[in-house]
């Protein structure tokens, strides 16, 4: 070893020696404040939380509200006591979201923010009954949810915003009425082995750069997986939105019918889907196992032709804010079995109910050429298909 090497080492070492010592352990107990012990923490504190049931401040915005950089808030979960050995977050008061890490000064419903949160972590949790979002992030970095439990938020249930370089894995969230588990607007994110269900959209993808989805249960949704045009999103387009990886997943029986409010975007999806891309491009589906799902197994749609049908919504009404076309997406070795077998009645499109449908109106018609698509390799070889291309067979032109 030189000793150039030596002292770069000494450097790193005193450096994580000194912050260790820096970093201090808060604990509470039932009938104490978590919110309390938040706010006196430092960064890089690790704030323990004994199992029971928690409702902080009915004045606030937020059941918790992180603002520190590093912090660790970590549910101390006994599971040999059931139900009795959860942290449990209630909603309380005027509160509106669960756990919402972020800058100061910026909201869940900012749409600018000054700086970037580095760092939050959060393990153990049972998030309940909140209006808005379960757990949420939003313009942080470095961030994790682990092991956490998302029940009856009613907007969206575990939801990272805004946000990059983070993993959601081990996670459980239903009940929601949008989305049980979102990645919107985020870069650099892995999502392993949740399990999400009982919602208009188990998993969603919206103007992200860089998601992988991996070793997930996602069933008994109304759309098992939906990644969607900039138009579904709340967020604007990015300058890079590729690189979403949907592979090994067990998607299945999402046949929920749909409990969305009325005139929301999610109120328009038919129940019965599996995995559902709307016009968006560069993106991977692979090595699933799809199956009972009643509509479609995998639907690969051009923006504006799936929305053509809503004339409150289609591209006349609301403008594509980007393309609308659904280009070199890859489509292979996925398992698919029993889908399309009772889509809802008077959908103008059951008659395409299938395993895989992939349809797009191509110019001069529309506006969504379609190319560069690749459907290969899928299972069983009698796998039941529609297709809008002209010879009637799936396109692969980008394998």
């Amino acid at each position: 070893m030189t000793l150039r090497r030596l002292c770069s080492l000494l450097v790193v070492a005193t450096f994580l020696s000194a912050t260790a010592a820096h970093a201090a352990i808060h604990h509470v107990n039932p009938g104490e404040s978590i919110q309390a012990a938040i706010d006196g923490a430092s960064p890089g504190d690790t704030i323990l939380v004994e199992p029971g049931t928690y409702q902080e401040d009915p004045g606030s915005l937020y059941g918790l509200h992180i603002t520190t950089k590093a912090l660790r808030l970590i549910g101390k979960v006994k599971k040999h006591l059931g139900e009795a050995g959860k942290v449990r977050i209630l909603q309380n008061g005027g509160q509106e979201t669960g756990i919402y890490a972020a800058p100061p000064g910026c909201d869940y419903k900012d749409t600018e923010c000054d700086g970037v949160l580095k760092g939050f972590y959060v393990r153990g949790f049972t998030v309940e009954g909140f209006p808005q979002n379960g757990i949420q992030t939003r313009w942080v970095e470095n961030f994790r949810f682990v092991r956490n439990e998302s029940v009856n938020n009613l907007n969206n249930g575990i939801y990272p915003t805004l946000s990059a370089n983070g993993l959601v894995r081990n996670n459980v969230s239903y009940g929601s009425l949008d989305t049980a588990m979102w990645v919107a607007g985020s870069e650099n994110v892995r999502v392993i082995g949740n399990e999400v269900y009982g919602s208009p959209i188990g998993l969603e993808i919206t103007v992200s750069n860089r998601v992988v989805v991996r070793h997930n249960d996602i069933h008994d949704n109304t759309v098992g997986v939906g990644l969607f045009h900039p138009n579904a999103a709340g967020n604007p387009p990015l300058p890079v939105m590729k690189n979403w990886i949907i592979e090994d997943n067990e998607i299945y029986d999402n046949n929920l019918p749909n409990p969305a409010p009325p005139q929301s975007f999610q109120a328009g999806l038919p129940h019965g889907g599996g995995v559902l891309l709307l016009g968006v491009s560069d993106h991977v589906i692979r090595k699933n196992t799809i199956e009972g799902n009643d509509f479609y197994g995998i639907g690969v749609l051009g923006w504006c032709t799936a929305t053509s049908f809503d004339p409150g919504r289609n591209c006349i009404a609301r403008p594509p804010i980007a393309d609308p076309s659904a280009n070199n997406n890859f489509v292979y070795k996925n398992v698919l079995n029993d889908n399309g077998t009772n889509p809802p009645g008077g959908h103008p499109l059951a008659p395409t109910a299938s395993d895989i449908i992939y349809l797009q109106t191509p110019p001069p018609a529309g506006p969504e050429p379609g190319t560069g698509n690749c459907f290969v390799f899928n299972h069983p070889s009698d796998l039941t298909f529609f297709s809008s291309e002209p010879d009637g067979e799936l396109p692969d032109d980008g394998c």
